[in-house]
């Protein structure tokens, strides 16, 4: 496997003195958002608080070692939370604790033989429309979990059906709760802005949970309450077969769960830095970071949005400020657990909500519908799809409407007329290139995609019309092949029918930039013999006016009729593509 396998290990080891200070920067507010997260997620999955703390350990210990990416920060998180409570639940009169840590570590067996088996190469279906979609879908998500906090409204259901029911309910406000929400989420922006190298989250709560201690203000704000503490001793966790069988489909739903959201947040992280995620190494950490929480009894960890979000706008340096955090969980759980226990929700929800708004980038969504519709119906898709139906259900919504798109791509393929341009031996697409050249009677066609049977139509049907609507009428078609990197049996079919085609309409049929798997194919079914193979379109081109001396270069500007074809023509064209 090798050091490379290691990342941790070659970034400690080329570590800078001059990062220190940036890094401890960064743990310190990683590790205040970090604890009362773990406290709240550890409930929502039905187990102890302390649980929270264990597998923020494990898993950031596990993953700053193994894992890909710096700025990505696995541990608890909400969405395996719900899940993870409901896996519980159908294991009745067990030991939670005990069956969420076995459930972590298949979850770690599961990532290694992706890891084994190289399935990194399913990323290849998350397109940056979907990365784009589900971070908006899950901050949104986040920040409606946390409405509740932010106006002391309690409200029960989905974290949508509580958003809903909050917003219903506004009338019973808690002015404390949203004051102290308010109040933490401006000095959060205020020092962001004015002291940015300060660890704003950190401190904001920090005066937060003074204040209400000082004013005794726990009895007007719902604060976290005491936790137990102490360092976990690490152990497998003894269940037995059957209890072990039974978490075997919840293990492996949550371990497809936790592969794609935490690899689109690390992509999206790396992108932030002009760099790719490693898909086949996040196998790895994950894993790590799901082993290492499971023997420490934590319960099956995953990449956090909003945490993530937060470390890379922290100006930390390395992933060395995860294992800075994970020493201050460290000192949490020996010497500050009571301490902790009137942190307000609401304080808390606040910081929240500010780091959960950055994943939402509203002009990625502007700037999609600008450039490609179809890539901003993918991005809403999957962004609906989190917010109706969950975060993994959102992302295979996501996969679903982009692998739809791939197959309308294939079926009906970009086709385009070309004609010559300024440079000597570029043609180009008449629609798109108004000054391009054709020559009477010559018909330049480029097919962009494989031919195969669910397209194979769409070329005879073009070049047939094309050959009916030409004026003058067409003596040659010139099909440019490069695109055509494969082809089936209807493919070379449809083929042997457009060359009957052009026969029976006095046509030649030539094909340029011909691939050689698919010249062999031709070659193997006879077809080789009926039309004509040039190197480069140009060629084909330059016989053409060998054979037709009479031609003048600029015929196009010189013929009326064949400019209303041309115009014809890319009426035809440009309808189609945008019909598809």
């Amino acid at each position: 496997m090798g050091w490379s396998a290691v990342p941790g290990w070659t970034e400690l080891r080329g570590y800078r003195r001059a990062w220190l200070r940036p890094d401890l920067l960064a743990a310190l507010s990683l590790w205040a958002v970090l604890v009362p997260q773990a406290f709240a997620y550890a409930q929502l999955a039905g187990l102890p608080a302390a649980t929270g703390l264990y597998t923020a350990l494990g898993a950031m210990i596990g993953y700053a070692i193994f894992g890909g990416a710096r700025f990505l920060n696995v541990g608890p998180e909400s969405s395996v939370a719900i899940v993870v409570a409901s896996a519980l639940a159908a294991v009745p009169g067990r030991e939670h604790p005990v069956l969420a840590a076995q459930l972590a570590l298949l979850i770690a067996v599961f990532l290694m033989i992706g890891y084994v088996v190289r399935a990194g190469v399913l990323m290849r279906l998350l397109s940056t429309p979907v990365l784009t979609g589900y971070l908006a879908g899950s901050g949104v998500v986040i920040i409606a979990s946390q409405l509740g906090k932010v106006t002391g409204i309690s409200a029960s259901g989905t974290t949508l059906a509580k958003a809903v029911a909050v917003l219903h309910d506004l009338a019973n406000v808690n002015v404390w709760a949203l004051g102290c929400a308010v109040l933490t989420a401006a000095a959060v922006l205020l020092i962001g802005h004015y002291a940015s190298r300060l660890p704003g989250p950190l401190i904001a709560l920090a005066v937060a949970t003074t204040v209400v201690a000082l004013a005794g203000l726990d009895a007007r704000l719902d604060v976290l309450g005491p936790a137990e503490g102490g360092l976990p001793v690490p152990k497998l966790p003894r269940t037995g077969l059957a209890d072990t069988m039974r978490l075997m489909g919840p293990a492996l739903s949550i371990a497809l769960l936790v592969y794609a959201g935490s690899v689109l947040t690390a992509r999206s992280m790396a992108a932030k830095e002009g760099k790719d995620a490693d898909p086949q190494q996040e196998f790895l950490g994950l894993a790590a970071a799901n082993a290492a929480a499971g023997l420490l009894g934590g319960f099956p960890a995953n990449g956090s949005d909003s945490r993530s979000a937060l470390l890379a706008g922290s100006d930390a340096r390395t992933r060395m400020a995860g294992l800075g955090a994970a020493v201050a969980v460290v000192v949490t759980l020996l010497a500050l657990m009571p301490l902790i226990r009137d942190l307000p929700q609401a304080a808390l929800g606040a910081v929240i909500i500010l780091t959960a708004a950055r994943l939402i980038d509203l002009p990625a969504f502007r700037r999609l519908w600008r450039i490609r519709r179809t890539d901003f119906v993918l991005a809403s898709v999957t962004a609906l799809g989190v917010l109706t139906f969950g975060v993994l259900e959102g992302i295979v919504a996501g996969v679903v409407v982009s692998l739809l798109e791939v197959l309308r791509r294939a079926v009906m393929p970009y086709t385009a007329v070309l004609g010559r341009t300024g440079e000597e031996h570029a043609y180009r697409d008449v629609v798109n290139y108004r000054d391009a050249e054709t020559l009477p009677g010559l018909v330049v066609y480029r097919f962009d995609a494989p031919l195969f049977f669910a397209n194979a139509d769409v070329l005879r049907t073009e070049l047939s019309r094309l050959i009916a609507d030409a004026e003058p009428p067409l003596r040659q078609i010139v099909l440019d092949a490069e695109a055509v990197y494969d082809m089936d049996t209807t493919g070379v079919e449809a083929l042997h029918r457009v060359v009957d085609d052009c026969d029976r309409a006095g046509v030649r049929l030539a094909l340029a930039r011909t691939r050689t798997p698919v010249r062999a194919l031709m070659r193997d079914t006879g077809l080789d013999g009926r039309v004509q193979f040039f190197h480069r379109v140009a060629d084909a081109v330059a016989a053409y006016r060998a054979d037709h001396p009479e031609l003048q270069p600029a015929v196009r500007s010189a013929r009326p009729h064949r400019r209303r074809f041309l115009d014809r023509l890319r009426a035809l064209l440009a309808g189609r593509r945008s019909g598809a």
